[in-house]
């Protein structure tokens, strides 16, 4: 930096006055690196990082974070731009971000991200299973659903193969069509009959109407229709189909963790229940059961409406959130409050 030049004892007494104040000003600059670093996000009070780390080992330590916090810093920045909002915004309404940290293999990672929701009427959580691969830019991250997700697991040597390829090609959007025919049961056994407490519904307080309450009968939550199957959390499990396809089931007891388990239809995933694990609310025990699908690029995985699709033989028309009502060709319709028998598909 170039000092100002000492100023001569004959200039104008104002000439000094203006020099002397432009040292002022060169003297009380704040250099940028001077400037406050911005907080990664799992510095963040409403984060949470989960990995065991006597079975990941996590590649990509840096000299500024931690090598699975390297990892979480990316995939929290995929879900805040899905989500299209901040970490900031998600903390003002009582959620939290977590990363599962639940497999790597040379430098790819797989697992889930949930974003909890408050414990109040009409809030639900969001979660997705997601890919990541390290390169020298750090890592790439893909949420389920969405075309990176498919590549980043094809490539890798994640899961074991035929639960790789599967998962890959099942969430793919550019290949998977929409259909017309779901190819989708109910999330009881077949053959046997619940109570819809709830008609289609958002998983979230409004569209699309995705999801559908069920009690009663024995109480045992079972899988729609065969695929793989991930605990999302201690209560929240989803199947991957082979159709493009994937159900949810939430608030589930008496629970079976299933890492991606390939089941079959009618496979047992807990009972109705009232758990909480990512947070929402309940007014009694139920099985919360929500059809997702892989058409869309842009929506990565995400719910999608019932009205006019055929679940377990039973075809669904929205109506108020909560109402509406199924019916059958030569059988009838029900509506909330009424039993549905499980036919399959």
């Amino acid at each position: 930096m170039t000092l100002p030049t000492p100023t001569p004892r004959f200039l104008p007494a104002g000439t000094l006055a203006l020099t002397a104040t432009a040292a002022l000003i060169v003297s009380t600059v704040v250099p940028a690196s001077a400037e406050p670093a911005i907080e990664p996000y799992t510095a963040a009070d409403n984060v949470e990082i989960i990995f065991d780390a006597t079975e990941v080992d996590v590649p990509g330590a840096s000299s500024a974070l931690d090598a699975e916090d390297a990892l979480a810093e990316s995939v929290i920045d995929d879900v805040l731009d899905f989500r299209s909002t901040e970490l900031s915004t998600l903390d003002a309404q009582d959620r939290d971000v977590r990363v599962d940290i639940r497999e790597t293999s040379d430098d790819a990672a797989f697992g889930v991200a949930i974003v909890t929701a408050p414990e109040v009427e009409g809030e639900e959580p969001y979660a997705w299973l997601f890919a990541a691969e390290l390169d020298s830019d750090g890592w790439e991250v893909g949420l389920e659903g969405t075309e990176e997700f498919s590549e980043i697991l094809a490539g890798s040597d994640l899961m074991d193969t035929e639960q790789r390829e599967t998962v890959a090609a099942s969430t793919d959007p550019e290949q998977i069509s929409p259909m017309a025919y779901t190819g989708v049961g109910l999330p009881f056994s077949i053959g046997t009959s619940m109570v819809m407490t709830g008609g289609p519904h958002g998983f979230s307080s409004g569209p699309p109407y995705s999801s559908v309450d069920f009690a009663g009968g024995n109480g045992q939550a079972r899988a729609a229709r065969g695929g793989y199957a991930y605990s999302l959390c201690s209560g929240w499990t989803r199947v991957i189909h082979d159709n493009g396809y994937s159900t949810d089931y939430y608030h589930l007891e008496d629970y079976q963790w299933l890492p991606g388990n390939n089941v079959g239809v009618g496979h047992y995933l807990g009972t109705q229940g009232n758990s909480l694990c990512a947070g929402g609310s309940t007014t009694g025990a139920h099985i919360h059961f929500a059809l997702r699908a892989y058409t869309d690029p842009n929506a990565a995985g995400w719910y999608v409406g019932l009205g006019g699709r055929t679940l377990g033989g039973w075809t669904f028309v929205e109506g108020a959130s909560y109402g509406g009502y199924a019916y059958r060709d030569g059988v009838g319709t029900v509506y909330p409050g009424g039993s549905l028998y499980n036919y399959g598909f």
